[in-house]
């Protein structure tokens, strides 16, 4: 960590957003950030899905129930668009208060499209602002969110270092936790939703998975939890006992700071709107991760990671061509370099977009190939009942 020396001031920020209303919320993240900068916070980090809200009425309600599919609806109407506004106002929040930003978001990467996809912004000091997608979508997530991809498993660069963030249950998953401690992260965000579909679940899991990722990965975890304001509850019940589970699992969340040995450092977070904060010492953890890192054996134990982008059709257009081709391979290569860049933003590093550039490149040449030969006009034909070649030369022999 290159601000090891330094103690960092973090805040857990358990806050209920102003539920499904993005303009809103946007307002109360912005004046939270604000207040935790004051109190001299250098990471500001909130739950999964705080803007506009989390989906959590398949708690409830069937996916096809009238509520759902109205709460879901206002969920695409009212998600994140990166970049937008919204984010430029965390950018903003995070340059003036001198914060790290960890927030997570409904995001809709291109409005002509209801895909969404539950996802992290992080917003650094110098105003730049980066994302990753949840990998895998859990129970009810499923109906409303999109799968993120290889390029999801990633690290962002902050002032103090490698940080690392992971949605819900992702945090379970130790070849994903490992593959962040491979990427050299010491301080890792673990972010939660409002609440779970029965009361006292959310604490433990917070609890054990918090621990776990400390001490496996020698690291300092944040563990933060979204809240659930009066006004939620009622849009989403509808009975008499959907209130009370409501009543009962909003009491829940346990924010929390967990040491890199795993040992409980603050919190936990009384349920509720509440900010915990915590002072702590990069330089904790070094000794041990050095020993732990004895036990990786790389040349018996191997971790591979498939960090490729994947194709969805709603994020992926063809594109007309540019008005002025490149005239040589190196100016080729540049405009495939570019537009690679565009499409990806701050997602690639310049050494995966180096890789990708032969690859686009050769996928071009082979698609002119095809056109030239004018393979995309002939329509593929059933093979013949014929013979093999081999039967039929034995059976002449």
């Amino acid at each position: 960590m290159g601000a090891a020396s330094r103690p960092l001031r973090v805040a857990a920020v358990q806050a209920a957003p102003v539920f499904l209303d993005r303009a809103a919320t946007t307002r109360k993240a912005v004046e939270l950030i604000e207040r935790a900068g004051a109190e001299g916070a250098g990471l500001v980090a909130f739950g999964e899905g705080f803007l506009p809200g989390h989906p959590v009425w398949f708690h409830l309600h069937p996916i096809t129930h009238p509520t759902s599919i109205a709460l879901s609806t206002t969920l695409i109407d009212q998600a994140v668009t990166i970049p937008g506004p919204e984010a430029d106002a965390l950018a903003d929040a995070a340059t003036r208060t001198g914060a790290v930003v960890v927030l997570g978001v409904v995001e809709r990467p291109d409005v002509r499209s209801s895909a969404l996809y539950d996802s992290a912004l992080v917003a650094t000091p110098d105003g730049s602002v980066a994302t990753r997608r949840k990998i895998v979508p859990a129970v009810g997530e499923r109906i409303v969110f999109t799968a993120g991809a290889g390029e999801d498993i990633r690290t962002f660069d902050t002032p103090f270092g490698p940080l690392s963030v992971l949605l819900g249950g992702e945090n379970t998953n130790p070849l994903l936790t490992a593959a962040l401690r491979a990427m050299g992260a010491r301080l890792h965000v673990a972010c939660w939703p409002p609440h779970f579909n029965k009361p006292r679940l959310m604490p433990e899991l917070m609890t054990i998975t918090g621990r776990a990722v400390a001490y496996q990965n020698t690291a300092w975890v944040v563990s933060v939890a979204g809240a659930t304001s009066e006004a939620s509850i009622d849009r989403l019940a509808t009975t008499d006992e959907q209130r009370a589970l409501l009543e009962a699992t909003t009491r829940d969340p346990a924010s929390a700071v967990f040491a890199p040995r795993g040992a409980p450092f603050a919190g936990p977070q009384p349920g509720g709107d509440g900010i915990l904060y915590a002072d702590i010492d990069l330089a904790e953890g070094a000794w041990a991760n050095l020993v732990n890192r004895h036990y990786d054996r790389p040349d018996l134990l191997r971790l591979v990671v498939d960090r490729s982008p994947r194709l969805t059709a709603m994020t992926f257009v063809r594109e007309a061509p540019s008005e002025a081709p490149a005239t040589d391979d190196g100016d080729a290569d540049a405009a495939i370099r570019r537009e690679i860049v565009d499409r990806f933003g701050d997602r690639l590093s310049s050494a995966e977009v180096d890789e990708l550039v032969p690859y686009v490149r050769g996928i071009r040449a082979t698609g002119d190939r095809l056109a030239a030969l004018g393979l995309d006009a002939v329509e593929p034909e059933a093979p013949a009942a014929t013979e093999p070649a081999e039967r039929a030369a034995d059976r002449n022999a």
